[in-house]
């Protein structure tokens, strides 16, 4: 191995995704010396292999969807399908959106190596025969999906990788799993065209969020022609088998989407002294390890498998790391979405007093021909407390949600606030109105709920 590189990093940090590269962009803003390890593309796992890719192809999904449905308003239009394309499209979104994330680290003076990094003490990392020497380092590097026990991936047994790496669009897909991914990829390839059958064996599909958003969901999918079999376990799979209690499925393809591990060099770790357990590497609210100047981030440290999560973390981490020792992690507001049709997003506590407003009363959501679902709203001591929305832009809206939670606004607050008509975040308004019974779009019939607490 060479000798150390002559120059002394403030931070050296290994794995590219959301969080190494905000991390490190962050740290640059903040006059650090900083060194980026990366050994299998810019933006990790989120821009490579997961939110982007699938994104682009909802996207594509919604497309389909929208032009089959326009028939009824007396849009005819015939689809042809070019799934080899549409792959091409998918992977040069995701190129051009590497090629962005390089092109800011380079503006902001970060050193981009192409490699495995390894920690080989406190102070350095070694990457393609150097060493690079370093007064922090970061870990940031990522998951990796688990497939069932005694099996592995391979040949028709697909992860959430190595299905967007399919030249063919499957005619058939079992998939096994409802959680996110699952649900998400479900959607997605049954709108391309693909039947899809999806195994829960909980017993209602996003299994880590309450009983209702799921079953809502599974009322869709199901509507949707999609297969959902819910207090489903798997017994066995033989080829393109997949046998659930007894039944056998069979399919082209089998995707298992059950969930990811984090991915870590438990020997290097111990050699540090890093503790961590099987849900990954212990940190405290300052993205801190064990031991001082080594700092995680990301799913490495098993709380969310979330990029913007991810991202935020790498912001505390390099503020710590250049001397702001006031910044700190704080999780009580943490938004999330599902892509799926239509789509789901969650935010805060969904407990207490509630209020919903239904999309079938939304003036845009009739413009739009989609009045799937609904925003229901929480509240604690006159305080919104959480939101989740099943709605088409369910994504979009939930970012107005997130920061009335986060600036603990009032109920007032929002009911007072003039939103743009015909939009659909003016439900949110609506919905906080029912919780005592005063929204104005929903029938008198619904406005029994006590007393008048909004104004």
């Amino acid at each position: 191995m060479e000798a150390s590189a002559s120059s002394m990093y403030d931070v050296v940090i290994i794995g590219g995704g959301p969080g190494g590269y905000t991390c490190a962009i962050k740290a640059a803003e903040l006059g650090g010396n900083v060194c980026l390890i990366e050994k299998n593309g810019l933006g990790g796992t989120c821009t490579q292999r997961g939110c982007i890719p699938t994104k682009f192809l909802h996207s594509m999904g919604d497309l389909v969807r929208k032009t089959t449905l326009a028939t009824r308003y007396g849009i005819n239009a015939k689809i042809e399908l070019d799934y080899k394309l549409l792959k091409s499209k998918m992977e040069s979104t995701v190129s051009r959106l590497a090629s962005g994330i390089k092109l800011l680290l380079k503006s902001n003076g970060v050193e981009i190596i192409e490699g495995e990094g390894h920690i080989v003490s406190k102070n350095k990392v070694a990457v393609n025969q150097t060493v690079q020497d370093t007064r922090n380092i970061v870990i940031a590097t990522g998951s990796y999906p688990v497939c069932l026990p005694n099996l592995s991936f391979g040949g028709d047994i697909l992860s959430t990788t190595t299905l967007l790496q399919l030249d063919e669009l499957p005619k058939s897909v079992t998939i096994i799993g409802a959680g996110y991914s699952g649900c998400e990829l479900a959607s997605i390839f049954n709108a391309l065209g693909s039947k899809i059958t999806l195994i829960e064996a909980e017993d209602h599909i996003i299994p880590n969020q309450i009983h209702e958003i799921g079953n809502a969901l599974e009322k869709y999918m199901t509507l949707d022609g999609i297969s959902v079999r819910t207090r489903s376990r798997v017994d066995k799979i033989v080829n393109s088998i997949v046998q659930v209690n007894g039944e056998k499925i069979e399919s082209e393809k089998i995707l298992v989407c059950i969930g990811r591990r984090p991915q870590i060099n438990d020997q290097e770790l111990d050699n540090i002294g890093v503790i961590f357990n099987e849900k990954g590497i212990i940190v405290d609210d300052k993205m801190r390890t064990s031991e001082e100047n080594i700092y995680a981030i990301g799913d490495i440290t098993g709380m969310y498998e979330l990029a913007h999560v991810a991202a935020r973390q790498g912001e505390v981490a390099a503020e710590n790391i250049m001397g702001m020792k006031d910044s700190k992690m704080e999780y009580r507001c943490v938004p999330a979405c599902i892509l799926t049709y239509p789509e789901v997003a969650f935010v805060g506590k969904l407990s207490g007093r509630s209020g919903v407003f239904p999309f079938t009363a939304s003036a845009k959501a009739n413009c739009l021909g989609d009045t799937r679902g609904l925003i229901k709203v929480y509240e604690r001591e006159g305080i919104l407390g959480g939101v989740y929305i099943i709605g088409s832009h369910a994504g979009e809206i939930i970012g107005e949600a997130a920061l009335a939670i986060n600036m603990k606004l009032r109920l007032a607050d929002i009911s007072s606030t003039i939103h743009p008509h015909p939009t659909l975040p003016e439900s949110i308004v609506e919905a906080v109105k029912d919780i005592y019974g005063e929204s104005i779009d929903l029938p008198t019939k619904n406005k029994s709920k006590g007393q008048k607490h909004v104004h």
